[in-house]
C-alpha cells in the first residue's frame, strides 16, 4: 500500500519539480527574513519591511526561466534594480493620489509589454509591479528606501543561492529523478489499468487511464526538454538520453492496447484483473524474470481453459520485458561528459513578423492596463485604502492566460480559493494573533503549501496565500475580519474587471485559440512527416527524428491547454467536439512516436525501390495534412488517393516477404494508422467535406 501511494505521488511530480521548487521558494524566504530581521532592527527600522525581500526571493525563484545558467544568474542578481526604481516611483508619488494611481497603470503597461523582448524581462516586469504594489500596501516613506533596496537585495541573493548552491539541479539528480518519475508513471499506468479491469463499466476509470497516458507523456516531454539544458552532456549523450526517454515511453504506451484487450475480453471474467496483478508485482524485476513470471501466469490461466487470454498475457509480458530493458538503459550507464560552452543565441521571439495590435504582448499589455483601470475604480468604491487588492487580482489572473476562456477559469479559481482562505485566515490568525514565532512559521508553511500546489490548482495555492495574509495582518498588529472581508470583496471586484477586460478589449476567443494551435500542430506533422519522407529519400536514414517529433509533442500539448477551458468547464454537450478533436491530435502523435522508431530500422533493410516507396507515402500523407491548413497547395481528396496507392504498393512488398514479420511489417502498421486518423481528423475538421463541395 505504502508503495503504491509512494509512486502516485512521484508520478505527480515529474522529477519532484514541485516539490523542490515550493522547498526553494520556502527556504529563500526564511533566509531573506533571517538576514533582514535582525538587520532592521539594528537599523531602526520597521520589521515589515523584510516583506519586500520575501516578494524578490518568491519572484527570483519562480520567473527566471532563461535557456541556460549563465543568463538564469544574470537574471536573478538584476531583479533588485526594477524592484528599487518602482519602489522609488511609488514612495515619490504618494502625496499625490491620482498621479500615484496613473503612474501604477503605466508600470503595469510596461511590466505586461516588456516581456516580448525575451524570457529576461518577464521576471524584471513582475518584480517592478511588485515592487510599486507592496509600496502601497506598506506605505514606506523616502528614508526608509535604502532598507527597502537591502531587503530586495537580500531576497535576490537569497534566491541565488538556493537556486544554484544549495538546491542546484545537477545532472545526475535531474535523470535519477527522471528515471523514478518515469517508472512511477508506468504503474501509475497499470494501477489504473487494474481499477479498470476490477470495474469494467466505469467511465470514471476509463478516463483517469487516458489522463495517466496524457500525463506519462507530458512527463516524457518535460524530460527531454530538461536534457537540453544539462551542460555536463554533450550532444552524443544528450541524444541516447532522449532516445532513452523515448524507448520508455512507447513501450508504456505499447502496453495499452493489450492490456485493454485484456480487459475487454469476453472470456477474461476475474482472470484479468489476478494476471494484471502477478505482473505489477514483476515489474521492477529483470526482464527475464518478467518474462518467466508471465509464462507462469499464462499456464495458469490457459489450464484454466481461457487459451486467448494466455495468449494475451503472453503477449503483454513480452511488452513488460521491453519496458524493463527501457528503464534499465535510462538508469543504466550515462554519457557525462564536460560539453563546450555553447555560444548559440537564443531563438528569436515568437511574433516577430507580427506588428501593432497583432502583437500578443501589446494586446495583453493593454487588456491588463485597462483591467487594472476599472479595478482602481470599482476598488476605491469598496475600500479607499485597500483597493490594490483588486489591483493585484485583475494584474496576476492575466498572467500565462491565453484567452478569455483560460481568464474566466483563472478569476473564478482565484474567487474561490480567496472565499475559503478567508475563512481559514481567520480562524488562523485568531489562533496565533501575537505569538511572533509562530506567525513566521504559519507563513513560511503557507508559502510552502501555496507554491507545492501552485501548479496543481490555482485555487489552492490562492487559498494558502489568503491564509498566510491572515497570519501577515497579525505580525503588522492590523488583523481584523474586516480586513480579510475587504480583501474578499475586492478579490471579486479584481476578478471581475479582469473578465471585463477579457470579454470586451481586444478578446481572444478561445476557440480561435484552439484552432491556431490545431494548425499549428498540423503543420508541425506536416513538416515531420516531409522531413522524414526527403531524408529517407536523399540520405537512406531516418535517425535525426527525435527533434521534430518533440516539436510536435510541443504542439500538442498547446492544443492541450488551450482546449481545457472547453473540456474541463463545460457542460458534457458542449465539449464532446473539441474533446473529439483533441483525442485524434493525441492519437496521431502517438502512432508518429511509434512510426518514428520504426522506421529508423526499416530504412536500413530495405532496397532503394521500398524506400522510395516510404518517401512518396510520408509526401502523400503530409500533402493531406497541410490540405487541412491555410497553406493548402493540393486537396485532400488527391493527396489521399495518392497516399492510398502507394500504401497498396507497399503492402503487396511486405506481403511478398517470407521471413515473417519485420521492422517493414512495422512501419506499414503504424502509417496505416496515422493514415486511418488523418482521415478521422480530416472528417471532423470538415477538410474532406469542403473539399467534395469544391469538386461538385
Amino acid at each position: 500500500m505504502w508503495s503504491e501511494w509512494w509512486n502516485r505521488f512521484l508520478a505527480s511530480d515529474p522529477s519532484l519539480r514541485r516539490l523542490r521548487t515550493a522547498a526553494r521558494v520556502t527556504l529563500s524566504v526564511a533566509l531573506a527574513i533571517v538576514v533582514m530581521l535582525p538587520l532592521l532592527a539594528w537599523w531602526g527600522q520597521p520589521l515589515p519591511l523584510a516583506m519586500i525581500g520575501a516578494v524578490v526571493a518568491i519572484n527570483s525563484s519562480l520567473g527566471v526561466n532563461d535557456p541556460d545558467r549563465r543568463q538564469q544568474q544574470i537574471t536573478n542578481l538584476l531583479m533588485p534594480l526594477p524592484a528599487a526604481v518602482a519602489l522609488l516611483l511609488s514612495i515619490l508619488t504618494a502625496p499625490w493620489p491620482l498621479l500615484h494611481s496613473l503612474l501604477f497603470l503605466v508600470v503595469i503597461f510596461a511590466a505586461t509589454y516588456i516581456r516580448r523582448f525575451g524570457p529576461r524581462f518577464f521576471p524584471l516586469g513582475m518584480v517592478a509591479f511588485m515592487g510599486y504594489f507592496f509600496a502601497m500596501f506598506l506605505g514606506p516613506q523616502l528614508p526608509q528606501l535604502p532598507a527597502l533596496i537591502a531587503a530586495a537585495v537580500a531576497g535576490a541573493l537569497s534566491a541565488f543561492v538556493m537556486r544554484f548552491v544549495v538546491l542546484r539541479d545537477d545532472p545526475e539528480g535531474v535523470l535519477e529523478r527522471g528515471r523514478r518519475t518515469l517508472l512511477a508513471q508506468v504503474h501509475g499506468l497499470l494501477h489504473a489499468v487494474r481499477d479498470v479491469a476490477e470495474h469494467p463499466d466505469s467511465t470514471q476509470r476509463r478516463r483517469e487511464l487516458h489522463n495517466r497516458s496524457v500525463r506519462l507523456n507530458e512527463t516524457s516531454l518535460m524530460l527531454e526538454n530538461t536534457v537540453g539544458q544539462l551542460d555536463t552532456l554533450d550532444e552524443a549523450g544528450r541524444e541516447l538520453l532522449r532516445q532513452r526517454i523515448l524507448d520508455v515511453e512507447l513501450a508504456a504506451e505499447n502496453l495499452l492496447t493489450p492490456l485493454m484487450r485484456l480487459v475487454d475480453h469476453p472470456s477474461g471474467g476475474d482472470t484479468v484483473p489476478h494476471a494484471i496483478r502477478a505482473l505489477l508485482a514483476v515489474l521492477r524485476a529483470e526482464p527475464e524474470e518478467i518474462r518467466d513470471a508471465t509464462r507462469l501466469v499464462a499456464e495458469r490461466i490457459e489450464q484454466q481453459g481461457s487459451v486467448e487470454v494466455a495468449m494475451a498475457v503472453r503477449r503483454l509480458g513480452a511488452r513488460l520485458a521491453e519496458l524493463a530493458d527501457a528503464t534499465g538503459e535510462l538508469g543504466g550507464e550515462r554519457q557525462v561528459e564536460e560539453a563546450p560552452e555553447s555560444a548559440e543565441e537564443p531563438e528569436s521571439a515568437d511574433g516577430e513578423g507580427e506588428t501593432g495590435l497583432q502583437r500578443p504582448e501589446l494586446r495583453m499589455a493593454i487588456q491588463v492596463t485597462c483591467a487594472t483601470a476599472l479595478a482602481i475604480m470599482f476598488g476605491q468604491l469598496v475600500s479607499p485604502n485597500r483597493w490594490y487588492w483588486a489591483v493585484i487580482t485583475a494584474f496576476v489572473v492575466f498572467i500565462s492566460t491565453n484567452s478569455r476562456g483560460e481568464l474566466l477559469v483563472r478569476a473564478w479559481q482565484r474567487t474561490a480559493g480567496t472565499m475559503l482562505g478567508v475563512v481559514t485566515g481567520i480562524l488562523v490568525a485568531a489562533q496565533i494573533a501575537g505569538n511572533t514565532p509562530a506567525e513566521i512559521a504559519m507563513i513560511l508553511v503557507c508559502v510552502f503549501l501555496g507554491f507545492y500546489f501552485a501548479g496543481y490548482s490555482y485555487a489552492v495555492m490562492t487559498f494558502f496565500i489568503t491564509t498566510l495574509l491572515g497570519a501577515l495582518y497579525g505580525m503588522l498588529g492590523t488583523f481584523d475580519v474586516a480586513v480579510l472581508e475587504e480583501r474578499l470583496w475586492e478579490t471579486a471586484v479584481g476578478a471581475a474587471a479582469g473578465v471585463l477586460a477579457a470579454v470586451f478589449v481586444l478578446p481572444t476567443r478561445t476557440r480561435t485559440l484552439v484552432r491556431d494551435n490545431i494548425q499549428d500542430f498540423l503543420l508541425s506533422l506536416r513538416d515531420f512527416l516531409r522531413g522524414t519522407g526527403t531524408e529517407i529519400s536523399e540520405q537512406a536514414t531516418a535517425n535525426g527524428l527525435q527533434e521534430s517529433m518533440r516539436e510536435l509533442d510541443d504542439g500538442l500539448q498547446r492544443v492541450i491547454n488551450s482546449a481545457k477551458p472547453l473540456t474541463s468547464y463545460r457542460l458534457r454537450s458542449r465539449r464532446s467536439q473539441v474533446q473529439r478533436s483533441v483525442a485524434m491530435l493525441s492519437g496521431c502523435a502517438y502512432y508518429v512516436r511509434n512510426l518514428a522508431v520504426a522506421l529508423s530500422a526499416t530504412v536500413d533493410m530495405v532496397d532503394d525501390d521500398t524506400r522510395n516507396r516510404l518517401s512518396e507515402l510520408l509526401w502523400a500523407l503530409a500533402d493531406a495534412v497541410e490540405s487541412m491548413t491555410d497553406e493548402a497547395q493540393v486537396s485532400f481528396e488527391a493527396a489521399m488517393a495518392s497516399a492510398h496507392h502507394t500504401a497498396d504498393a507497399l503492402h503487396d512488398i511486405a506481403e511478398s516477404l517470407t521471413d515473417g514479420p519485420t521492422s517493414l511489417h512495422r512501419s506499414i502498421r503504424w502509417l496505416d494508422r496515422t493514415t486511418q486518423v488523418v482521415e478521422d481528423l480530416a472528417r471532423e475538421l470538415g477538410a474532406a467535406t469542403s473539399d467534395k463541395q469544391q469538386v461538385g
